[in-house]
């Protein structure tokens, strides 16, 4: 219970002046390729064997513990034993611009994924340096962010194709859910404004790269499936926030976070963060992954079926949408002076009980198949992607795909493409299934000079959370197959054209289709016994020939 202030870190050189870069030309050029290529957020959990990491994080600690630890600076030499190696933490840094706040802020964009106008960095520049203001930049895309971002992705990708779990000594924490993540960066002068008792509705990574801040955190009276994040001092804004656990904080828990440590925070956890530094600049760097509770995604699900069919919920006769605010909607004049004991058949006619029907034939038969898997999270090429919309080429997400599944620790776990283009015809041809798109989802095209960009983009019509934005620049070849699911005029004969003598990464329609599959956008469902319970896109129908016909791209 009570504090404790783990081990100094190894000293760290204070950081660059603002408005100085810290290093030349010539090693900014070297830098760039280097930190793409060499940066992994896995590189900044502790070694399993490494003595001198303090706490390590643990994969059951998972939304459970906050857990803190020193970035590894160790290497291991070719006799096993481990020896010191700061290399990593510096490549960190110069992911970061060196601590250079002008150029880092210069990287990052706001809500609305727009980069900051230079007059907007002079005030934040003056904010921090004159008026005491802790930035906060939760969208930053240095090189660094954007590596340690990838390195994640990667990781969930990895994990989809190896059926989403890893060995129980894999000191990795299960990436497979991950469907929003952020970089970004915390940056302070020496004692600047702190950040009061709060709790996040995310996962946070945050690792110190220059100066130190004081964590408090408390062990009992943390949160459950919380779905926002708010202040000690903010007003509930609903019950649930209203009946949230407030701990004693006089048992709290303080981890110094000096220069090369970092610190794990679970959703709902309550903690204090306090800049104590005597560097010219505090900076952090601080990784959010989303948490959605199963609950709420229940209820994307079932909103999700109910927008699928605009014309529902609208009075064709009266031309009116059933909407609370009109009388038509409920019929509340009715409920009031009928008692629907005494008259069971008027309720049945109201918008209230249509909608109650609906949902029940939504929810009735086998609804497993009814209802989406989130989207698996993909890796993206820097060159190819904007800030938050991220993008890369078919071919490099195959490739990654095979990447995966030759570097298999179990190969046994594997479940590739191959496969799964097997068992996608074999429900089409044997269980006579049908094809279903996701409903979240809109899907846009454009034109690329070597290709045609898929551009998918799901943010909830319930919470606005961003679930997806995401490009795949594909070959020209797969125009028509991106045409059908744009219109949802896929058909189960198209799909069966596509994948009869589909081989992975020589047939771009193949590989498009089957990635889609992997990552949860196209789905494979049982005929519904009744169209009330069947979502729009299995009813849907081209009425020409298949795509696949005619239309493969080999590549090799």
């Amino acid at each position: 219970g009570g504090a404790r202030v783990p081990p100094a870190a190894p000293a760290a050189a204070p950081a660059a002046a603002a408005d100085s870069p810290a290093r030349t030309e010539a090693d900014s050029t070297y830098g760039h390729l280097e930190v793409r290529r060499d940066l992994d957020y896995l590189h900044l959990l502790p070694k399993k064997d490494d003595d001198t990491a303090g706490e390590c994080f643990r994969p059951d600690d998972w939304g459970k513990m906050s857990t803190s630890w020193r970035v590894p600076c160790m290497r291991s030499k070719d006799d096993g034993t481990l020896e010191p190696d700061n290399s990593f933490f510096d490549l960190l840094r110069r992911g970061f611009c060196d601590g250079n706040v002008r150029e880092i802020i210069a990287q990052c964009r706001d809500a609305d994924n727009v980069p900051y106008t230079p007059e907007e960095i002079d005030e934040m520049m003056e904010d921090l340096n004159n008026n005491g203001h802790t930035l906060n930049l939760p969208f930053c895309f240095t090189e660094g962010a954007m590596a340690l971002k990838n390195s994640i992705l990667n990781e969930a990708f990895r994990g989809c194709f190896l059926g989403g779990g890893w060995l129980a000594d894999d000191p990795v924490p299960n990436f497979f859910p991950v469907m929003d993540l952020e970089v970004g960066v915390y940056i302070t002068r020496a004692h600047g404004a702190e950040a009061t008792w709060h709790y996040d509705n995310n996962h946070n990574f945050t690792f110190q790269l220059y100066g130190s801040k004081d964590w408090h955190t408390v062990e009992d009276g943390n949160n459950v499936n919380v779905i926002g994040s708010r202040g000690l001092r903010d007003p509930p804004r609903n019950r649930a926030e209203q009946v949230n656990r407030t701990p004693n904080f006089s048992k709290e828990r303080i981890t110094r976070l000096e220069a090369g440590m970092g610190i794990y925070v679970p959703p709902g956890h309550w903690h204090r963060v306090v800049p104590v530094t005597e560097d010219p600049v505090c900076l952090s760097i601080d990784i959010r992954i989303a948490s959605v509770t199963m609950a709420r995604w229940l209820c994307e699900n079932v909103f999700a079926k109910f927008m699928c069919e605009p014309s529902f919920g609208y009075i064709k006769d009266t031309g009116q949408n059933e909407t609370l605010e009109q009388d038509v909607a409920i019929g509340w004049d009715k409920y009031r002076y009928l008692h629907p004991r005494r008259f069971p058949g008027d309720s049945l006619h109201t918008c209230l009980s249509r909608h109650v029907e609906h949902l029940k034939a939504v929810l009735s038969g086998d609804w497993r198949y009814r209802f989406c898997d989130p989207p698996v999270a993909m890796p993206f090429e820097p060159d190819l992607s904007d800030g938050m919309d991220l993008c890369a080429s078919l071919e490099f997400l195959i490739d990654k795909k095979l990447t995966a599944e030759e570097s298999s620790y179990d190969r046994n776990r594997i479940f590739g493409l191959t496969q799964l283009a097997k068992e996608m015809k074999e429900g089409l041809y044997v269980r006579r299934w049908k094809v279903a798109l996701i409903p979240f989802v809109a899907v846009t095209k454009k034109k690329a000079d070597d290709g045609v960009v898929m551009h998918m983009r799901h943010t909830s019509g319930l919470t606005n959370m961003d679930y997806q934005r995401y490009g795949i620049l594909c070959p020209f070849d797969c125009e028509t197959l991106i045409d059908r699911i744009i219109d949802r005029t896929l058909t189960s004969d198209d799909v069966r054209a596509i994948l009869d003598g589909y081989e992975v990464g020589r047939d771009a329609e193949g590989d498009l289709l089957t990635l889609l599959t992997w990552v949860n956008f196209v789905n494979l469902e049982p005929e519904s016994p009744s169209p009330a319970a069947r979502p729009a896109a299995t009813r849907a129908s081209s009425g020409v020939g298949s795509t696949g016909v005619g239309a493969k791209r080999r590549r090799g």
